[in-house]
């Protein structure tokens, strides 16, 4: 696979659409772009998987709807996780509800894309999925974020569930605790990145999550159940894990996630201002974070009075001097946790 934030010569595409007819349609258009190169336009769950499988595409543009079930796409999504989950999924859908959004990237999408747009946009969408970013818009974000923030918390994890990973898989899952991305895990373990994605794959089959975000915060609220004194305010807390050092290091993802914890009280004490502040300053930190952090914060703000927001602003502005304080001056005095590049997906 290409690295991360590079573009190959040529993205491998396979498109598996509701009718023969539909798929070639869509493989000729897209074999206008000398970016692209279609390798398969399939029709059937079936043939889908076997191409899959023989092709190794790196995105797969899927119908939602497949064998005249409007909602075998996003099964077929699931099955594909599970035989190749180093694929990239971008879901074909026919409306863009918050529901069907949601659904998609539930079902492991890493992109959404409405049949309104433009061809244009599909191929652009095609490619940044290619290059390990995910494709929505600010109102399909915002869907995912409402309904991260409105799922009841999953319970903790037990000592069971966590005994049912292997040895290797408990390494992995405290390396994407750790926030370290797929290639600092294989550098520190010495595997390969596709034997860390098959290890990831199923630490998220036993454990009942189907993201690094939903992973993270699981491990953050068990440390945050263990912890002895409230987190009332952000001085006093006792929950000094990976996601709190990442977090003051300035690492927009581990913003974002204390942000949603906070908000709902996953681990820690709800804490409007807490949550406002983490979610500013992911907001601030990275633009793959901003729009949906601004769109939780913005909701957040109707429920808070003008003096609880001028205090999360405050805080926002004094961590933010803090860290930069607090930057290393060198490349090898960088914790681990401060590279943490966990995706919302």
């Amino acid at each position: 696979m290409t690295p991360k934030n590079s573009t190959p010569a040529t993205t491998r595409v396979l498109i598996a659409e509701g009718t023969r007819m539909a798929s070639r349609l869509l493989a000729d258009a897209l074999a206008q772009q000398s970016s692209l190169e279609v390798v398969a336009a399939t029709c059937g769950a079936n043939e889908s998987l076997l191409a899959v499988a023989e092709q190794r595409p790196d995105v797969i543009l899927l119908s939602d709807a497949l064998e005249d079930d409007p909602k075998r796409g996003f099964e077929l999504a699931k099955e594909i996780r599970m035989s190749a989950p180093e694929a990239r999924i971008v879901l074909l859908l026919d409306n863009c509800r918050s529901e069907t959004v949601v659904e998609a990237f539930r079902a492991g999408a890493r992109g959404v894309f409405s049949r309104n747009e433009s061809l244009a946009g599909l191929a652009k969408c095609v490619i940044c999925v290619a290059q390990g970013q995910i494709w929505a818009n600010s109102e399909q974000m915002g869907y995912a974020v409402e309904a991260l923030s409105c799922a009841a918390p999953r319970r903790h994890f037990n000592a069971d569930e966590l005994k049912s990973l292997s040895r290797r898989e408990q390494e992995v899952a405290a390396a994407l605790s750790d926030g370290l991305s797929n290639r600092e895990i294989a550098e520190r373990l010495q595997l390969s990145p596709h034997t860390v994605k098959n290890h990831i794959f199923r630490i998220f089959e036993k454990l009942g999550v189907s993201s690094r975000f939903e992973l993270m915060a699981a491990l953050g609220r068990r440390r945050g159940a263990a912890a002895s004194a409230p987190a009332t305010h952000e001085k006093n807390e006792t929950m000094q894990g990976p996601l709190q050092q990442a977090a003051r290091a300035g690492v927009a993802s581990a913003q974002f996630v204390l942000g949603h914890m906070y908000l709902s009280g996953q681990g820690v004490d709800k804490d409007k201002v807490l949550a406002y502040k983490w979610l500013l300053q992911a907001e601030r930190a990275n633009q793959d974070y901003s729009e949906a952090s601004r769109i939780t914060r913005k909701r957040l703000a109707t429920e808070m009075l003008a003096s609880q927001i001028a205090e999360a602003e405050r805080l926002a502005e004094e961590e933010a001097s803090e860290s930069e304080w607090r930057a290393p001056t060198s490349r090898e005095t960088v914790s681990p946790t401060a590279k943490m590049a966990a995706r919302f997906a």
